[in-house]
């Protein structure tokens, strides 16, 4: 379960400059935190168990080692990470009997060294991790040796959270004791709080206005020696003495089966605390299982813990192996390059958690660890690892620090790849993909002969594409490897696909024109719920022409031909609609954070807002000049800001028309901002899209999401 002018100057260049690209963020100092509450916040776990000989701490090689009174080497380890000690001192470097290919001997570190725990929390800092669990082990407590080495890496992470401005909170873990034992943690945290005064830090983080204490391993079905008896009068007590409780329970806790014991008490114990923390470590293996176990698992749970009044902390790890622990698969559950980790962290956001709490920080024994690890471990002389296939060492820590934005503003961009502000762009046309840079510089783009008509596009918080087809929906990933494929049957001129919306618990929005349904969609490509739609008429192509499913449960139907929006519920009973004039079309409608709806009308050109009771409070039309033409205004994202990003589409091109301005980005007082031109996106004078029918130089930009923006409101 984390000389001396030239180390000023160093540690100044490393703090203000400008760190190398990485896949998941710069790394950048992170905000104050907030001590007074555990919402918002992503914490981790810190194990601070490491020993090394020599270390002072007369605890040999402790976890590093399967006997940690022989030499830690071959054949005596239990760590499948390697960590990177490139950025230690000589004083923190401790000497092991692994060997590089080099020949040189690799060095670990110890927790029991200050300067290493104070450093961990730097790096906390550094990459935005609000604080740190420090994971305090019931069993030793009654151990001289034991106890006095917990108190010492205690007193450093007191010092870290105090220099770095962190936040930490004792989490006293159950593990191995037997019956009779948990009132050790009574005693334990009596003398934590009435001498040592722990929570009088400043960095103590408190919860409910209480400093939090959290126990963990309760109700777990492993056949535990101590009782929910027991666990229970440690709660209470707890409570009473004035603290807010955390309890750490098994992951199926709700229903009573698989890892959790059935038994009434343990609602009891948790309806006693203030935050429940379901323990997930190998209970999905894979990002889409990640997913369904957000949605059957995490979903429910937080409606329970709410009619309990309760919070809720799901926990999220970065893969798992423990091959040299317990002899199991090396890399036994992959960590897929960062995507396994952030599947979970964006699957806990959609699912309406507040808070996270990830699983560990320095835990290189069972290969959870997120901070710095080699990708060059010693395997010279017989050692096996694992590693981090070949990311910067800091990668989860960007994650991490990435999640913590996530969960302070869930408006933040839900793709790690995401660094900048600004506009960077996705783009759909009519027969492929395009993602661009503030530059308007194309990095990355798609096509495929099955494409035509991409009407809707969203990059994932997972970096994969998704998006609508003339004869399905489709997710891709980054290498263009079709990931997830909806079909409908290729009847040009009787089926269309326009629109497609990724819905929480990995679920998408998709609009069948041609059997005049709204779906909602699984992974496993289940439809989970249809809306038979009120008719659109004959033209499946003029049907309808988006949806979106709106923050309140209800789905906005744009009907073309028959110029009107409908809302729908979940029935598909019409619950408001508005009337447009003869002369417009609308391609969507975007319920605002006001309550009022954003519709973009083709035909007509204009962009108008309407309130609930019809009227029209803001409109954007030919009759704005903005210094050019405004064309089909198809794709609009408006951003955190109200600006509009809107598409000005040449998708039916007529002779005269002037097309130079492909999209651009307007205010409420209708500035103009930017502009993506014409000639953004050709190439010495050629434009890069030819359809495949007419042979004919075309643009057709139909999509956009300005990514780092609101999902809710494309």
């Amino acid at each position: 379960m984390k000389k001396c002018l030239d180390l000023i100057i160093l540690f100044f260049i490393i703090s203000v400059c400008i760190t190398r690209p990485a896949v998941a963020q710069t790394k950048e100092v992170s905000a104050p935190v907030d001590m007074r509450t555990l919402t918002g916040k992503v914490m981790v776990g810190y194990q601070g168990w490491f020993n090394c000989e020599g270390d002072g701490g007369k605890l040999g090689w402790k976890h590093w080692a399967q006997n940690r009174k022989k030499p830690f080497g071959p054949g005596n380890v239990t760590v499948d990470l390697w960590p990177d000690v490139s950025e230690l001192d000589a004083d923190e470097r401790f000497a092991t009997g692994f060997q590089h290919a080099d020949g040189s001997m690799a060095d670990v570190f110890s927790s029991a060294n200050r300067k290493t725990v104070l450093r961990h929390f730097r790096w906390m800092r550094d990459y935005g991790i609000d604080g740190a669990f420090l994971q305090r082990f019931a069993a030793g407590l009654t151990s001289p040796v034991l106890h006095q080495n917990k108190d010492k890496v205690l007193s450093h992470v007191r010092e870290g959270a105090k220099q770095s401005g962190r936040a930490y909170a004792v989490m006293y873990d159950l593990s191995g004791l037997k019956a009779g034992q948990v009132k050790w943690v009574r005693d334990d945290w009596s003398q934590l709080r009435d001498q040592r005064q722990v929570t009088d830090d400043a960095t103590y983080l408190h919860h409910e206005g209480k400093p939090l204490v959290a126990v963990w391993g309760i109700g777990f079905s492993d056949n535990r020696p101590y009782s929910l008896g027991e666990c229970f009068e440690l709660v209470k007590w707890l409570k009473s003495s004035g603290c807010s409780v955390m309890v750490g329970v098994p992951s199926f806790w709700r229903e009573g089966r698989r890892d959790a014991v059935n038994d009434p008490l343990l609602h009891e114990i948790i309806k006693a605390a203030d935050v429940i923390s379901p323990w997930t470590i190998g209970r999905y293996r894979s990002p889409d299982e990640a997913a369904r176990h957000a949605t059957r698992v995490w979903e429910p749970d937080q409606r329970w813990c709410q009619s309990a009044e309760l919070d809720f902390l799901p926990v999220v790890f970065p893969g798992f192996s423990w091959h040299n622990l317990h002899g199991g698969k090396l890399d036994q559950i992959p960590r897929l390059r960062g995507e396994f980790f952030w599947s979970q962290i964006t699957a806990a956001n959609q699912a309406g958690c507040q808070m996270i709490y990830i699983a560990m920080f320095d835990e290189v024994d069972e290969g959870t660890a997120i901070f710095k690890c080699t990708n060059t471990p010693p395997t010279a002389n017989g050692g096996k690892f694992t590693t981090y296939e070949g990311l910067p060492s800091d990668h989860y820590l960007k994650l991490a620090g990435r999640a913590g934005k996530l969960f302070k503003d869930k408006y933040v961009s839900k793709s790690p790849a995401n660094k900048k502000t600004g506009h960077r762009l996705l783009i759909g046309y009519g027969e492929g993909l395009l993602e661009l840079d503030e530059k308007n510089h194309t990095v990355w783009h798609y096509q495929n002969p099955e494409i035509e008509l991409v009407y809707d596009a969203w990059k994932l918080e997972n970096g994969n594409i998704l998006f609508s087809h003339r004869f399905g929906v489709r997710e891709v990933n980054t290498a263009k490897e079709t990931v997830w494929d909806f079909k409908v049957a290729r009847e040009k001129g009787k089926q269309e696909i326009n629109s497609c919306q990724p819905l929480k618990g990995g679920k998408t929005l998709i609009l069948d024109c041609g059997n005049q349904k709204l779906l909602e969609v699984n992974r496993q490509k289940k439809v989970t719920l249809s809306i038979d739609l009120p008719d659109g008429g004959k033209n499946p192509h003029n049907r309808y022409m988006q949806a979106r499913k709106t923050p309140e449960g209800t789905y906005l139907i744009s009907y073309r031909d028959k110029k009107k929006i409908l809302e729908l519920n979940a029935d598909g009973d019409v619950v408001w609609q508005y009337a447009l004039k003869d002369n417009d079309r609308p391609f969507t409608a975007i319920r605002l954070a006001n309550g009022r709806t954003l519709v973009p009308n083709i035909t007509s050109n204009r962009i108008i807002e309407i309130a609930p009771d019809g009227k029209t409070t803001w409109e954007l039309n030919t009759k704005d000049d903005l210094g050019f033409q405004i064309l089909y205004p198809v794709g609009v994202h408006v951003r955190k800001n109200g600006n509009l990003v809107v598409i000005n589409s040449d998708y039916h091109y007529k002779k005269g028309m002037n097309n130079d301005v492909q999209a651009f980005e307007i205010n409420r007082e209708k500035q103009v901002l930017w502009k993506l031109m014409k000639a953004d996106l050709e190439k010495d004078g050629k434009v890069p899209v030819v359809e495949r029918g007419t042979k004919m130089p075309s643009h057709h930009l139909l999509s956009i999401q300005v990514l780092g923006e609101p999902f809710e409101l494309k």
